[in-house]
């Protein structure tokens, strides 16, 4: 396996398991094998063959647990492993933050909120769980509250990108909108790539409408203070206009604003993929 010689592997795999059906590890191997040829009926199949003969390994059933998250018609089997996984390991924070992810993409959001709690209960500083926690709060109007999580995960790691997009988020909400833009600012130094990515993001282009007026007004009593173009690159970047982004990124260099060169890649490569 470790040349990628995947079927000499796969025939050394298949004579263990004719030698010994009840090998754990075989079974593993086998699983490791599938995925690595991306054949995810063929991890699950050997993973439970594996639990039938070890239906107490931890590490198993977090591991039968994630693939089944990949399918959203069997999330309530995964939910069924992870469960077991805790009553075997209460105290298992991360199975508890994958519990509480798929109650979150069902919208389940008293449930979600409940497992990251429970998280924070065993360790007050695990960035995931309040992370989650914040966003939950903010997808439920609790604008306040989510802030309060959302900086607490940010004390905790200045660069999760998560926190940084959800702080401004609620921020925006609370009327908030300098601090809001500073965070917005914030996450795409962290990773422009992936910041107007999030889940959640798209149906807040109300709102960065909004925020888009309120900072054209501020532009508009100086168009050629170069911050102020850069305020509304940022914003129109984040409400999926890459058009008026790149113009006032454009606009803010030729002022000699300093422009992160990844965020004007970023931008310039988005607008291309949207030209027809």
């Amino acid at each position: 396996m470790g040349n990628q010689r995947l079927d000499k592997a796969l025939r050394e795999i298949n004579k263990a398991l004719a030698a010994d059906p009840g090998s754990v590890e075989a079974w593993k191997l086998k699983a490791e094998v599938s995925l690595r040829r991306a054949d995810l009926d063929g991890v699950l199949d050997a993973y439970m063959e594996a639990f039938r003969v070890a239906p107490g390994d931890v590490e198993l059933l977090i591991s039968i647990g994630d693939l089944l998250t990949r399918r959203n018609d069997r999330l309530d089997e995964a939910i069924e492993f992870y469960r077991r996984a805790l009553k075997l390991a209460p105290d298992n924070i991360p199975v508890m933050v994958h519990i509480g992810s798929i109650h979150e993409r069902r919208e389940e959001w008293d449930r979600a909120a409940a497992m990251y709690r429970a998280a924070l209960e065993i360790d007050p500083n695990d960035v995931r769980a309040r992370s989650s926690l914040g966003a939950v709060l903010f997808k439920v109007g609790r604008y306040e509250a989510a802030s309060l999580e959302l900086r607490k995960a940010i004390e905790l790691s200045p660069r999760d990108l998560r926190s940084k997009v959800f702080l401004g988020l609620s921020q925006n909400h609370l009327g908030q909108y300098a601090l809001a833009l500073e965070e917005f600012k914030g996450a795409l130094l962290i990773d422009p790539h992936s910041a107007n990515q999030l889940i959640g993001i798209k149906e807040q282009t109300p709102q960065f409408m909004h925020l888009i007026d309120v900072f054209t007004q501020a532009y508009e009593v100086n168009p050629r203070e170069a911050g102020r173009s850069y305020d509304l690159a940022v914003i129109y970047f984040y409400a999926y206009d890459y058009d008026s982004a790149w113009k006032f990124l454009t606009r803010a260099e030729q002022l000699r604003f300093p422009i992160p060169i990844e965020l004007k890649e970023v931008v310039y490569s988005k607008r291309r993929l949207r030209t027809p």
